[in-house]
Formats: C-alpha cells, structure tokens, sequence
C-alpha cells in the first residue's frame, strides 16, 4: 500500500485528514469535485504543497490537515501527487448540502439509481430470486448491507474487532519458526547460513519471517487446523500496525502467480514445507525470491483468508528479484517499476509478431462503427492485424457503404450471417475464417486510447499459461466500466469498479498492476485461437449474457491464468446497437442464461479465487 488515511473526518464546512504514505516527495490537494467552484481557503499555495507531511521513519511520511470549504459545494476531491501523476485517493459529497434537498428529489434520485443499477447489472432483467434481497437493500435502510472501508482506520479496526475469534492453544505442532529478527517465539534467526538451519530443523513445516511481526491471538489454532493436509506452501492475509495501531489490511487471493510477479502481495510471513524450502532456497533467499522459485512448480498451494499476523514493516519495492526471476527462466520481458514504488508491470517480448484477427460483430450504427475501426486504423501500433467484420442482419445503407469503404483495406473482411442475435454463435464463425494464432474479441462501440494495446496484450496472450487478457474499459464520462470481473457480484459476475473514476486507485493492487481475475469482459479480450479452440469457443447456449464468463471460466478450469492489464485502455459506449432487452422473449432467455451458469459454476460464485472473502460482493473491496 502506497498511502493510508489514518483518520478523516467532516465536520460542518471543514475537512480534517491525516495520514502516511510511503513518498519522500509528493503532495496531497484537496480540490471541489465541481467545475468552476472552488474551496474557500483553496490558494496557489497549496499547489505548491498543500498538506504538512515529515518523516515518521525510513520509507514513511506522515500528513495532516484541516481545510475549510464552501457550503454550497456538494462534492469534494482528495488527490495525492508524485512523480507529476494525480491519483484520486477519496471523493466526499458534503451530506450538510444533500440533506438539505427536499425529499420529493431524495425520492426521483433513488428512483434513477435503482433504474441505473438494474440495467448495469441486469439490463432490467432481475431474477426472481434476487427481487427479494434488492428490494430490501434499496428501501429498507435496516436491512442494508453494512460494510467498512478498510483505507480508514477506525473502520477497519471496527471491522477486525468483530472477526470471531478463535481461542488459541498456543501450541506448536509439526512446526519450526525461522526469522531474520529474534523474538520470544523464534525458534531460529537467518544469518546468512538458511540451508544450514534447515538442516537442524526436525519438523515438516517451517515458517519463515522477515522482519518484525506480531501473531494474532489465534494463529497457532488456526495454523494447526490445515499442517496436516501435505500442503506445499501456506500463506495469510495481514495488516500493518502504525503507532500501536492496525491499518492497512492485506486481504489476498489465492495464488495468483502474475499478480506475484507485479508485487510480493504474500508479504513476510509464510508457511513452507522443509522439503519444498530445502529445495528452492539458497543462504541468503529472501520470502519473494522462494515465491517467484515456486512459480510453475506447485499450485497446492493454501490461503487462510483470515487477519493472522501483523507486520511492523513496509511493502517494499523488490525489482531485482523479479528480473533474476525472468532471466534464470529465459523469459524475455522488461520490468519496469511504477510510480507508486512499490509495485512493477512487465511488458513480455512479442516473439515472431504473429498475425491477430480483430472479431468485431456490428448491426447497423454506421456512425459508432466507423468510429472504431477508424480509431484501430489510425492509433494501433502493431501492424500485423486483420479485421473480421461479422455483419449480423444490417439493415441501413450507410452501414453497407461503409462495409464497401472498408473493404478496400487489405486486412480488413466482412461475413454477413442472417440469424437472431446469438453472440457466441456469431464469433464462433469468424474465428472458423480468422487466419491469425491470436483472436481479439471487440465490441462495434470501442474507440482505443492505448495506441500499444495490441502489443500489451499479445505479450501475455504469448505466454503459456495465460487464457484471455482483458483491457480497462472507461465510460466516454471518464469514468470505470470494466476493470476485472468479481464472481458472485450482483448475484453471479459483475464489473469490478465500475462507475468509479478512471484514475481511481484502490486500496489494494488490481489497478495497478496485471491482476489474475476470474473473469474479463469479452467487449475486447485477447486469447490464443489454439485454446479458444481448446475450449470449444464461446458457449452458443449463451445467445446475449455471461457468454464471456463462461469462457473465462473454462479456461480457468484448464488450468489458464486469465489477466486484467490496467494499463491497456479503450473507450466502451456499451451496447449502444443492442437495445433493450425488455421482450418476454428476451426475458424468459435472460432467466435461463442466468440458470446456465449459476448451475454450472456455483463454486466459483460462491467464491472467487481472487477475490478475497472478506470483501462484499455488493460493495466492491469494502470488508463485510
């Protein structure tokens, strides 16, 4: 984590807030969220440096502030800036201003959220099971879904205090604890010589600790509930402790071999077999770089999702590791270490620069097509693309006299199928005709902004173990439609962060780095044509919804890394040549769409592998 609000508040027409971040140079502005409005004492100044901030320790500088605004000003922005980069960190709607609206608008605006939120999710189409929860939430306050924001403190610990504790035996069984720092409960400290300790140690498991940590109360109880199910590695979620208190949680997924590689997202404290440590450590092995050796090697791998340690350390930027990592496996890729100092993305080497068939299934809108095969043609960097247009019962000239334009290009063809709208069925006949090893699936309404998208995305398409790549995808208001899909979200698989800003950062890292995710939208997705193949395409069963979840999740169960690349980004103005899907037709297929895929993947509904447990499905990233 890259900064952390320790406390905020608002009281009347003042801001306070204070805070960490892990920045020697940065800045944190507090701007109104209104065009052409502007805080009361919001001076040139505070460009300059608007919050007070010192050194706490290595690595760690505190800010504090208390900023008066206007009244009349309904919303307010908090950014952090370093490196020239703004990133939004809070946006705040001054509740004095909105109680003051009459009730008869409270009313219109809980109508329109509620319109807005069955067409996001379900495009009017709520299953009969879900009427019953939605009705609750939206107007029974009581029976609202209460949640907490793990970036504030005092939120979090509220959180934390209501975990079920377990009692702890505080026994130690079939373990030995092995540390760079001695403590009461170490057993033994690294000095240089781990292969030598491994050798006096005389249990299955060790657990290996970097720096100073704290066990929660009931660790050992917890630990010893899974020693002696022949797991390989054992790893926990973990907060940090600040001024004798706990912030900042770590809440992990489960093993997530390219988010590893962005970050040590695991942290200092793990649980190691002796024989799979004495196998892949040497002397002076740090925690990542046995991680990154067990890359490839084993995924019976187990994650307690439960708060189990707390750390008095900082996540630190570990470049190095990750680049010895690349060059003893031969994988070409640069790393590059981002703006928040902590984490790194890695580009991967495009080999052979093979061919890429770009699937786009259009009907009619000539104007929203042109625009997206006009922004491909002008902005893609990759040259080494074709364009298979499927054109699916069109009607209008401008659409064929446009088709005709197009035509001309060398890499750019058309297929005209007359059926119903079956989008599976759709890019499954293109893909029959597509001569590149590689398959983007693209919807008619995406403009690029990323001119290098192609080449991000092919980079990890390339590699073996990843299925499909999916993009960023903003809102022509700028703000978030697509970033990673959460399963179970809305019931079954919803957008992560959407509505959200376009530069928002969350607490954790899936917007910052390529992040395994269950699931990506197929408005534009990259796949190998080899395992699209593999798994028999797109589901044709699936006409309209969750087809894209579907094959993400086939790929998953093939054992297919599927990755979110938050640095790719598009334009999606989302199935604007559709239409409503308001017929009893439609209907009655939404409903069975939607039993298709709670019947054939409750599991990953019930849970997400990459989605921690802690997190609510109805709020994204905020602790239930």
């Amino acid at each position: 984590m890259n900064y952390n609000i320790d406390d905020f508040k608002i009281n009347n027409n003042k801001i306070y807030i204070n805070g960490w971040a892990h920045f020697e140079k940065y800045k944190i502005i507090i701007q109104s969220g209104e065009e052409n409005k502007y805080l009361d004492n919001y001076i040139s100044r505070y460009d300059i440096n608007m919050l007070f901030h010192e050194k706490i320790e290595d690595n760690l500088y505190g800010f504090k502030q208390e900023v008066e605004f206007n009244n009349k000003i309904k919303k307010v922005n908090i950014y952090i800036i370093t490196n020239d980069e703004k990133i939004l960190i809070r946006t705040i709607d001054n509740r004095k201003i909105i109680n003051y609206i009459r009730n008869i608008k409270k009313i219109l605006g809980k109508v329109k959220r509620i319109i807005k939120f069955l067409w996001r999710e379900y495009h009017f189409l709520v299953p009969p099971k879900m009427w019953g929860k939605y009705f609750k939430i939206i107007f029974n306050r009581k029976q609202k879904l209460e949640v907490f924001n793990p970036e504030i403190d005092s939120e979090y610990n509220t959180w934390l205090t209501r975990q079920t504790y377990l009692k702890d035996d505080n026994k130690k069984k079939n373990i030995t604890i092995v540390g760079t720092e001695k403590h009461d409960y170490i057993d033994y400290v690294i000095e240089n010589n781990l292969k030598k300790i491994i050798s006096k140690i005389n249990t299955d498991y060790v657990c290996l600790i970097e720096g100073n940590i704290k066990f929660i109360n009931y660790f050992y109880s917890e630990l010893n509930s899974v020693l002696d199910k022949n797991y390989d590695l054992i790893y926990f979620d973990n907060d940090l402790i600040r001024n004798n208190k706990y912030c900042s949680p770590n809440l992990k997924p489960d093993w997530s071999r390219d988010t590893l590689l962005g970050v040590n997202y695991i942290g200092n404290c793990i649980v190691i077999k002796k024989s799979i440590l004495k196998k892949y450590a040497d002397n002076n092995s740090s925690i990542y770089q046995i991680l990154l050796n067990l890359i490839g090697k084993t995924n019976n791998i187990m994650h307690i999702s439960k708060i189990m340690y707390h750390d008095y350390g900082n996540i630190k930027n570990e470049i190095k590791e990750v680049e010895k990592y690349l060059e003893k496996n031969n994988i070409k890729a640069k790393v590059k270490k981002n703006t928040d100092g902590i984490t790194n993305t890695i580009s991967y080497e495009i080999i052979k620069k093979p061919l890429v068939s770009i699937i786009i299934p259009t009907k009619d809108h000539a104007d929203i097509l042109d625009n997206c095969l006009k922004s491909i043609y002008e902005k893609t960097t990759y040259k080494n693309f074709e364009i298979i247009l499927i054109d699916n019962n069109s009607t209008e000239k401008e659409t064929f006299n446009l088709i005709k334009k197009y035509e001309k290009k060398s890499n750019f063809k058309s297929k005209r199928i007359e059926c119903d709208f079956n989008y599976s069925y759709l890019n499954n006949e293109a893909v029959k005709i597509s001569k590149g090893d590689f398959i983007v699936l693209l919807n008619n309404d995406i403009e690029l902004i990323s001119g290098d998208w192609l080449e991000k995305m092919l980079g990890y398409a390339q590699q073996p173990h990843i299925g499909a790549v999916g993009a960023k995808l903003i809102f022509e208001d700028n703000t978030i439609q697509h970033a990673g899909i959460i399963m179970g979200k809305g019931g079954l698989a919803g957008h992560a962060h959407y509505g959200k800003d376009r530069n928002f950062i969350s607490h954790q890292f899936e917007l910052k780095i390529p992040y395994d995710y269950s699931a990506c939208t197929a408005a534009c997705l990259m796949v190998e044509k080899k395992k699209y193949k593999e798994v028999n395409g797109l589901e044709e069963k699936l006409k309209v919804a969750f087809n894209d979840v579907d094959f993400n999740l086939k790929l998953l169960e093939k054992g297919y890394n599927n990755i979110f690349l938050p640095n790719v980004m598009l334009y999606h103005y989302e199935s604007k040549s559709r239409g409503l899907d308001t017929t009893p037709e439609k209907q009655k297929r939404f409903v069975q769409e939607w039993s298709f895929i709670t019947n054939k993947w409750d599991k990953y509904i019930k849970h997400d592998k990459f989605y921690n447990d802690n997190f609510s499905k109805d709020y994204d990233y905020m602790l239930k």
